[in-house]
């Protein structure tokens, strides 16, 4: 059987993630929703993913095995990429009945195979008529943090015991059913897991350093290095090979971010190769109480949330000693130095406050900072850049 993964086309209120990832990239627990999608199936389906032609070339490249945006979309089943999937959910696709939540649609099944260019209208058509469903949809950036106490239970038993990682006999775990650690990780002096509120999943190759406390519900991701005296809170996911340190609460991190030193985040979203500097703070409370806006490009929403705190775009990089206000939006490749407190919307490739930043200068720093990991940019990853950078 056939699978098509698509995006919704209203994804702007994802961004600053949706600039240049779809959805099947988010990370709500230890896994992303495509892995998530994968789980709940077995090894005989095949995929097809469906996302604007804007990031295509990005998605092939990071879905190699996948078949993406073909001419022509075969017969099957389509799944939102924003669905939020977990194995119970399979069943209510039996019926291959039109399903949606919240006025998102979830999934439909298509009977015939169609064009790409005819698919979206096909989306639309599914729409009109729906049944409701249970499956739960990202439709807003902050929702994610809605997720990691609900899924994380599941994702743990996904997770099979072992012992072939390092640790020292100081190491306090508290409800230790509910702590995996992954292989070759290494636990160093003073640590504290506390899976007494929700699981810890500590993945492999993770270096926890000493007098470092983390409360469940929490995810550390591959490679990871947590840095001495850090505390971490639940509802935190960190994804692969990030360096974190200070305190972090209820926040996301999608992979390869730098926060090591002190200062706080909480209710953040943080994204891919971006590097916080020392003493940093991102507030996520008003002082009034009140519900918190935000702006995404060029609208303000009412969150109906009182505790946000900031949006960080990929390749972002924050000097030492920013305040960041309860719902800050940092847009994709800024530099952010000599900032004002109450400036809550910072627009793409940034630099400071007025100015925008050399692209070839700013192609130059995003390679050096993927060499120190090992890591290439890639020449389609460029062309990507180029065309956002002169778009407006």
């Amino acid at each position: 059987m056939n699978i098509i993964l698509y995006d919704n086309q209203d994804i702007d209120r994802l961004n600053p993630f949706s600039t240049n990832h779809s959805p099947l990239e988010l990370r709500l627990g230890a896994f992303t929703n495509f892995e998530r999608i994968k789980n709940a199936f077995n090894d005989e389906y095949t995929y097809t993913i469906i996302v604007r032609k804007e990031i295509e070339e990005l998605v092939k490249n990071k879905f190699s095995r996948s078949i993406v945006n073909p001419e022509l979309i075969p017969q099957g089943l389509c799944i939102s990429s924003s669905a939020v999937l977990l194995e119970n959910d399979i069943s209510e696709f039996k019926d291959k009945k039109n399903i949606s939540s919240n006025g998102n649609l979830i999934s439909f099944y298509l009977d015939k195979d169609i064009s790409l260019n005819d698919f979206n209208s096909i989306v639309k058509e599914k729409s009109v008529i729906t049944i409701e469903s249970k499956i739960k949809a990202i439709s807003n950036i902050w929702d994610i943090f809605d997720y990691p106490e609900k899924i994380l239970d599941e994702d743990f038993n996904k997770f099979i015991y072992t012992s072939n990682y390092k640790w020292h006999p100081s190491l306090i775990k508290i409800n230790e059913e509910k702590i995996f650690i992954g292989d070759n990780s290494n636990l160093k002096a003073g640590i504290i897991l506390d899976a007494s509120t929700g699981p810890i999943i500590i993945d492999q190759n993770v270096v926890i350093d000493h007098h470092v406390s983390i409360e469940g519900p929490a995810y550390i991701g591959k490679g990871s290095f947590i840095s001495a005296g850090t505390r971490i809170k639940k509802n935190t996911i960190l994804g692969p090979v990030c360096k974190v340190g200070g305190e972090i609460s209820h926040s996301n991190f999608l992979g390869y971010s730098n926060k090591v030193h002190e200062g706080f985040l909480g209710h953040s979203y943080v994204g891919e190769w971006i590097n916080i500097g020392a003493g940093t703070n991102s507030s996520n409370l008003k002082n009034n109480y009140s519900t918190v806006k935000v702006k995404l490009e060029d609208k303000e929403y009412d969150t109906k949330q009182k505790f946000i705190g900031s949006f960080i775009g990929d390749y972002t990089r924050i000097a030492i000693g920013i305040a960041l206000n309860t719902g800050t939006y940092i847009g994709f490749g800024s530099n952010l130095f000599n900032h004002n407190f109450n400036c809550k919307y910072i627009p793409m490739f940034s630099w400071g406050n007025d100015e925008k930043v050399e692209f070839d200068k700013f192609i130059e720093s995003i390679s050096k900072m993927k060499e120190r990991r090992n890591r290439n940019i890639k020449d389609l990853e460029i062309e990507f850049i180029k065309k956002l950078y002169h778009r407006d």
